[in-house]
Order: C-alpha cells, then sequence, then structure tokens
C-alpha cells in the first residue's frame, strides 16, 4: 500500500512538472523572427534590440545598437542572447 502511494505521488509529481514545464513555452506565433524588434530587462533596466538571429532553440539573438542612447549606457557587447520567454515584440519587420 506504501509503495503504491509512492508511485502515485512520483506520477503525479511527473505530470505537475511536465505541465509546468508546458506552460513556459513559448508559442511559435508569439517568437520574435529576424528583423523584429523587442524590449527586454536586464540587470534592472530596460533594452530595445532588433533581431539578428533565431538559429537557438529557446532565444533569440539581437543587436540593441537601435537604442538612440547605446553608447551612453556603456555597455560591454553590442547584441545579447535574450530567451523567448524574457522579451516582448514592440514592432514586427516590415514586410
Amino acid at each position: 500500500m506504501a509503495d503504491e502511494n509512492i508511485s502515485k505521488d512520483l506520477v503525479d509529481a511527473a505530470f505537475k512538472k511536465k505541465e509546468s514545464e508546458e506552460e513556459q513555452k513559448v508559442k511559435e506565433e508569439e517568437k520574435a523572427t529576424v528583423g523584429d524588434i523587442i524590449t527586454f530587462q536586464k540587470d534592472g533596466q530596460q533594452f530595445e534590440a532588433v533581431v539578428t538571429s533565431v538559429n537557438l532553440q529557446n532565444s533569440v539573438v539581437c543587436d540593441m545598437t537601435i537604442m538612440d542612447d547605446f553608447h551612453e549606457r556603456n555597455l560591454d557587447f553590442e547584441k545579447t542572447v535574450v530567451a523567448h520567454t524574457n522579451y516582448s515584440i514592440k514592432k514586427r519587420r516590415d514586410v
């Protein structure tokens, strides 16, 4: 009886974990594509960037030099990687 309860608890925990992972995934139509402008927060700052690569499974590579104040921010890099769950699309690229 105790073994059945442990097995049931393990199965329940596995299903809950799987459901949680599914909820965190971003739908394909909500993912940014090359040329889209996205916004995201990093280290307490708001950033804007243009997507330059979408070849990664869970994130995009983007170029932050489109921000008017890019040089004043003294950032170490022009590009960064942002997970799909951590950005919002500000503007889709012009087709």
